[in-house]
């Protein structure tokens, strides 16, 4: 081996030997990553509005002010107008969960009382006392359980309010950062990581951007279905639905728990409207929105999409559920071109 080639293989040691020490750090200080993470998602979503207004002659400054001041503007004015009566959902289910708990427990002693009728050996009948005793705990924990998770959820949501900060100084300074980026590549490779940032920032645009409006839109139609059967906390579950959204196989499913289980417990034709309602839901959004706004799928296989969730839960909770999906979607576009790069050398 002379030295030019040792040279070269102590070099790319070095790289990955600081690859793996910076994610490991990463990994590390997650929790403080969280709103930048954020910051760089609003600032890569704004960034298109704000380069519109600044085709149009208006300094970079004044058209990021522009647009923190309509979208903000609509924040507030949904906050306004809707935080007061979300507010007041949270208050009544708080108060509604002694209630909710007295109608499951009466649920399942008409059930007891239903089969206790019937001349049963008492090793069956022993079974389904068991049964019937663990399907209470398990109603009253899942009801209990997520009136917590939605807390927690606005709880962690209102520790981001840092990440607007972060994102002005990355839209002000977008340029320069991916000047900088570009310069810190090797002149051999950097037409290669362009190839790739193009091709990651079409699927970035296709599922921020298509799945934020997807997941709006969604939501919206599912608390407007929830008002019009008459079910309560209509408000609550539009949010729950517009969030799971964003969960791919899985969202609907988040959806339907809390709202068939809370029309359960008024009547069982509540229950069918419910889930007359998701149905009618899900097959807009397959039949006619998915396909107008995104066009196509990111491509991804559904196990790995149910591992990437996994995943993404367990290294970062609620956000790396929402991030797992285009976060493996950019995996899979860097592995085939590094895979298409070496067959090529072959």
């Amino acid at each position: 081996m002379d030295i030019v080639q040792a040279k070269i293989i102590y070099r790319r040691l070095f790289l990955i030997a600081v690859s793996i020490a910076g994610l490991y750090f990463l990994y590390r200080v997650r929790i403080v990553l969280i709103p930048f993470i954020f910051a760089f998602f609003m600032a890569y979503l704004f960034n298109p509005l704000v380069q519109r207004i600044e085709s149009k002659k208006v300094p970079r400054r004044l058209a990021i002010l522009f647009v923190y001041i309509v979208v903000f503007g609509l924040f507030t004015m949904i906050i306004v107008y809707g935080v007061p009566h979300i507010i007041e959902e949270f208050n009544r289910l708080g108060r509604a969960i002694p209630e909710l708990t007295q109608e499951v427990k009466g649920i399942t002693s008409h059930i007891e009382k239903k089969y206790s009728k019937f001349t049963l050996p008492e090793g069956i009948k022993q079974v389904l006392d068991e049964r019937i005793k663990h399907l209470e705990d398990v109603l009253i924990n899942t009801v209990r359980a997520g009136a917590s998770a939605l807390i927690r959820m606005v709880s962690y949501l209102l520790g981001l309010v840092v990440a607007p900060i972060f994102a002005f100084y990355m839209l002000k300074d977008i340029e320069r950062i991916k000047e900088s980026f570009t310069l810190t590549i090797p002149r051999n490779y950097r037409s290669d990581v362009m190839a790739i940032g193009r091709d990651l920032d079409e699927i970035m645009n296709g599922f921020f951007r298509g799945h934020l409006l997807i997941s709006l839109i969604v939501g919206t139609l599912t608390g407007l279905g929830t008002y019009i059967i008459g079910l309560d906390f209509s408000f609550i579950i539009g949010i729950i639905s517009g969030v799971a959204e964003l969960v791919p196989y899985l969202g609907p499913f988040i959806t339907a728990v809390p709202m068939v289980a809370l029309a359960l417990l008024v009547s069982k034709k509540t229950a069918v409207y419910a889930v007359i309602v998701i149905l009618v839901v899900q097959q807009l959004e397959n039949a006619v929105i998915s396909p107008k706004i995104l066009g196509k799928s990111m491509g991804l296989h559904p196990l790995v999409v149910i591992f990437a969730l996994l995943a993404g839960g367990e290294l970062y909770g609620f956000l790396g559920i929402l991030l797992a999906v285009p976060a493996a979607a950019a995996l899979k576009v860097i592995l085939r071109y590094i895979y298409l790069k070496l067959v090529d050398v072959k």
